[in-house]
């Protein structure tokens, strides 16, 4: 029940001068409320035991918060549980070189265009140690002093750096140093900013012959890949200028640069037109099909014009036409500048038959013309050069039949005819092709068989070598983890591939293009133990060796590459923060 209290009732007056000088009263009735219950006192915390530490001479302060109704009475006793302490700070003892209490080797991070940030190094030692920040002069070894300014600054051990730019990137290296001795920890900075990219050079029109040059300009960081398309389709080119030494007509189109990171890539398209006036080969004048008895001697002409001048040559099935006894090839231009060109064949015989060709050739493009030269007489085989082909590929051959008529041509592997499984096609004039060819089933002899309506048949071999390009056993430096000092090796194992075979080792980051090949150096062991292995030995490995090892496989039917990544205990960490 709540508890009455008298009133407390206070009077005062109020003068108001400017009103005939009367006085008001002023009567003000107070009533106290008092908290209804009672509480026991207690603590918010509930604590019992507490402690406090300070050194000598501070001042100190002991809060004792209690909540009761009526309100408590406090006083201090003398009690085993509440103790307090003082204490006198301690010099270490002994001397220590610095360490840190994380030690990382090498740390690698990504820190957006314009964003503000700090590098901590935190080391201990005693005595205190000095500190002091340093960057790695680009693509060497040397270092300097990290300069100072309104922007970069250093606190202590920190280093904070405002509104960060791109030429912020690079390796960074903090250094302690005292009495006893000294340590240093790198960071690898990346300050990212968007990419975009332009060729310089958007349009350029470029005489036949004359050098053509696009440079891929690109801003942002950090740039990981360049690449170049022509009309959409990828060209051999990793370099940011685009160097065309003799524009030709195959030239002309549109080129594309892209440069790419992890996270995002940029584009630009540039245009190259051919200047002057430029006319790819044609053929104004041809031969046609012939068939004729032997004896008389045969005289094939082919025209052909363009701009710039063409030059005609011949074949027959297939194999080049040079001038011998019997065979003259020869060719002069018009006053228009057209190319004549002409092949006399002294005496026709009837294995002079087969398929005639000329081909009109300039740097603008080709164009060719062919018919076949039929004459009166028995089958007839020439002779076929061996076919080399890589495994995989698809074989296309001819059979270079002569005589007249011929009734039927065919093709036989150890006197069974073909196609004898779904791989072989044969066409009636004498051509054969194999898909994706395998050195197993597909290397052999094959004959060609030509016969005519009398019975009367020609055979003719051809040796097929299907070569097989290198293949690399996977390797890798093990799952262990690798300390420095410590003596690591990879072995590459080529276990296909034709002889002869071309092995070596290199950290190029494009090794197809055979730079920057490894040596037995610094501290790097090369040994080749047989033609098809070679090993990599580091006796003892130091940050140094961290690299992507590849062991490249040449040999005339292709190369193969196999890469494996050496990492070492303290090796940098790379985190990647996306800030936008």
């Amino acid at each position: 029940m709540r508890k009455r209290t008298k009133p407390n009732i206070q009077f005062s007056y109020n003068n108001n001068n400017n009103n005939n000088n009367k006085k008001h009263l002023i009567i003000a009735i107070l009533l106290p409320l008092e908290p209804i219950g009672f509480k026991k006192p207690n603590f918010p915390d509930e604590v019992q035991t507490f402690a406090h530490q300070a050194p000598v001479k501070n001042t100190l302060a002991l809060i004792c918060q209690g909540q009761a109704y009526p309100v408590p009475i406090f006083r201090v006793e003398d009690s085993t549980k509440h103790v307090l302490i003082v204490y006198k700070p301690i010099e270490p003892m002994g001397a220590k070189a610095p360490s840190f209490s994380n030690y990382i080797a090498s740390l690698t991070i990504y820190r957006r265009y314009g964003e503000s940030f700090a590098f901590f190094c935190e080391a201990q030692g005693y005595p205190v140690p000095l500190l002091r920040w340093y960057k790695f002069i680009d693509g060497t070894t040397r270092k300097q002093a990290v300069i100072l300014n309104d922007r970069v600054k250093q606190v202590s051990g920190t280093l904070i750096i405002k509104d960060a730019v791109v030429e912020d990137s690079g390796k960074y290296l903090c250094v302690v140093n005292n009495s006893v001795g000294g340590e240093s920890v790198e960071t690898v900075l990346t300050v990212t900013a968007p990419l975009s990219a332009k060729i310089d050079p958007p349009t350029q029109t470029v005489d036949f012959g004359r050098p053509a040059v696009f440079t891929c300009q690109y801003s942002g960081n950090p740039i990981k890949t360049i690449s170049w398309l022509k009309d959409g389709k990828a060209i051999d080119h990793n370099d940011p200028v685009l160097r065309i030494e003799s524009v030709k007509k195959e030239d002309k189109g549109m080129y594309q640069c892209f440069v790419r990171n992890d996270q995002e890539s940029a584009e630009a398209s540039a245009e190259l037109k051919l200047g002057g006036r430029f006319d790819p080969p044609v053929i104004r004048q041809t031969f046609p099909e012939e068939t004729m008895e032997p004896g008389p001697s045969v005289f094939l002409r082919c025209v052909a014009g363009g701009n710039p001048t063409p030059e005609i040559s011949w074949e027959l099935d297939g194999k080049k036409i040079a001038n011998n006894e019997r065979y003259q090839v020869g060719q002069y231009v018009t006053v228009n500048g057209d190319v004549v060109s002409f092949l006399n064949i002294t005496s026709v015989h009837a294995n002079d038959g087969g398929l005639y060709k000329c081909i009109a050739k300039s740097k603008v493009g080709v164009a060719e013309h062919s018919a076949k030269l039929n004459v009166y007489g028995l089958p007839y085989i020439r002779q076929m050069e061996k076919k080399a082909i890589v495994a995989g590929e698809t074989l296309y051959v001819t059979c270079p039949v002569a005589g007249y008529p011929i009734d039927s041509i065919v093709w036989e592997r150890d006197n069974r005819a073909l196609p004898i499984n779904r791989k072989q096609k044969v066409f009636p004039n004498g051509t054969l092709i194999i898909e994706n060819v395998e050195r197993n089933s597909d290397q052999a002899t094959y004959t060609c068989v030509a016969k005519n309506a009398e019975g009367y048949s020609a055979r003719g071999s051809l040796e097929v070598q299907v070569m097989v390009p290198p293949q690399i056993v996977p390797f890798d430096f093990g799952s262990d983890i690798i300390n420095m000092n410590d003596m690591v090796s990879a072995t590459c194992t080529v276990n296909k591939g034709d002889m002869p075979l071309e092995l070596y080792w290199t950290t190029a980051p494009e090794p197809k293009w055979g730079v920057g090949r490894l040596m037995t150096n610094d501290g790097i062991l090369i040994t080749k133990t047989t033609q098809r292995i070679s090993m990599l030995s580091i006796e003892s490995v130091h940050a140094r060796h961290r690299a992507n090892y590849t062991c490249a496989a040449r040999n005339a039917a292709g190369v193969a590459y196999h890469t494996a990544e050496l990492r070492v205990n303290g090796e940098r960490i790379e985190i990647f923060l996306t800030m936008w």
